[in-house]
């Protein structure tokens, strides 16, 4: 994607940081990624070079975003040692990884074309993956959102607002009846008709059922606000992080 280059190496010195030190195996691991991302087809998104808080490791990350909200919905990461990598998803502002995710952490040893492979794969397999905005209103205005892969509607981001929310809904919580739109934010192929995306199940209802309690939602992991991505700019505008 030549209009999103993926994991530059900016030059702190332009703030007024130290230089990278970033030895021969770290230089290699990150051109090898950018090889491997330079073919990916995938929705734009932020990434980004540096390392954690302790300095312990090479860090490298994407950023799943709703751009036309401008908020971020979650971050992947890997955490390069040289000869192993831990990567998976973010669970705090440190870059600290969520490691009893199942379907995201992994740590892997190998050569750096491997583990650069490995790595490649998981953001690649992120980037894809559909997601979906799904909003609630009350006399005309949104007053509670949500965000959530729509393969398996696990939970990213959501955002209420109780100065607008119905008395019955005034909590912090996401409302338990039926939501009046939703659209796919990323991973559409085409624009979208009427209220509800092709894979919202309540698209095929009438108006009349509106307003009936939905049924159970999945149980939703728990993450926080990274904070490090505010100082780089790419911070979350508004919204929090889904709870279980």
């Amino acid at each position: 994607m030549e209009n999103n280059p993926w994991f530059e190496i900016e030059d702190p010195q332009e703030d007024g940081e130290e230089p990278w030190d970033f030895d021969a195996d770290e230089l290699a691991f990150v051109a090898a990624l950018r090889t491997r991302a330079s073919s990916w087809s995938v929705p734009p998104s932020h990434s980004g070079v540096g390392r954690p808080e302790d300095e312990s490791s090479l860090m490298v990350w994407v950023s799943v975003h709703d751009h036309e909200q401008g908020v971020s919905l979650g971050e992947w990461a890997v955490h390069f040692h040289g000869t192993h990598v831990r990567a998976g998803k973010v669970c705090d502002q440190l870059f600290n990884l969520d490691e009893a995710s199942d379907d995201a952490f992994f740590h892997a040893i190998g050569t750096v074309e491997k583990l650069a492979d490995r790595c490649a794969d998981m953001f690649a397999s992120v980037l894809s993956r559909a997601v979906s905005r799904t909003e609630w209103l009350h006399n005309g205005r949104v007053y509670a959102t949500s965000w959530a892969f729509a393969d398996t509607s696990e939970g990213l981001v959501r955002s209420v607002n109780r100065g607008l929310a119905p008395t019955p809904n005034a909590g912090w919580g996401i409302p338990r009846v039926q939501h009046a739109r939703c659209v796919l934010v990323r991973g559409a192929s085409e624009p979208q008709e009427g209220l509800h995306s092709p894979l919202c199940p309540y698209r095929a209802e009438t108006s009349a059922t509106a307003g009936r309690p939905a049924p159970p939602e999945p149980a939703r992991r728990r993450s926080r606000t990274t904070g490090r991505l505010w100082r780089w700019g790419f911070g979350p505008q508004h919204g929090s992080r889904a709870k279980t």
